[in-house]
């Protein structure tokens, strides 16, 4: 009886010291989440912080690399528009030819392309063929691979 009486004691002593730390535990908070790393009083375990993190910085590049006009999908309505937006010093769309036309020109014109991006000097020549249109353009300023698929995108559009 007597062993029976400590086994009991001993329990509750037991179930008293596990309630005690579980009260303490539940009332402990979490620690402090970096800024930035909260969504409307979410928290987030470590690996999604990871994932939040990395989401923030591919953001970064992707701002970096698409242009604002590829980010809002603007297309210009004239090929004036696309002219000053781009930088161009001469471009035609099929006989509509605004500035001056450079002699480099010639040369690249009659090739048949359906995308081709030439460097002459300082003159770039681009000349995107899509769907019966071609585009001539030449200017000083390189064009990336997004701004040559926008190029394409403009010829669907006008």
């Amino acid at each position: 009886m007597y062993l029976q009486l400590v086994e009991v004691s001993l329990l509750a002593v037991a179930v008293g010291v596990l309630a005690f730390i579980i009260f303490f535990l539940a009332r402990r908070q979490p620690p402090p989440l970096p800024e930035g790393l909260r969504y409307e009083g979410m928290r987030f375990t470590p690996g999604e912080q990871e994932i939040v993190k990395q989401l923030g910085e591919l953001k970064e590049r992707l701002d970096k690399v698409i242009p604002p006009y590829g980010r809002v999908g603007y297309i210009p309505s004239s090929l004036e528009e696309l002219k000053d937006l781009l930088g161009f010093t001469y471009v035609k769309l099929g006989e509509k030819e605004l500035g001056e036309r450079p002699a480099l020109v010639n040369r690249y014109e009659d090739l048949d392309v359906e995308l081709l991006q030439a460097k002459h000097g300082d003159l770039y020549i681009y000349i995107v063929k899509r769907g019966g249109k071609k585009l001539v353009a030449a200017g000083i300023q390189h064009l990336d691979y997004l701004t040559l698929r926008f190029l394409g995108e403009f010829l669907d559009y006008t």
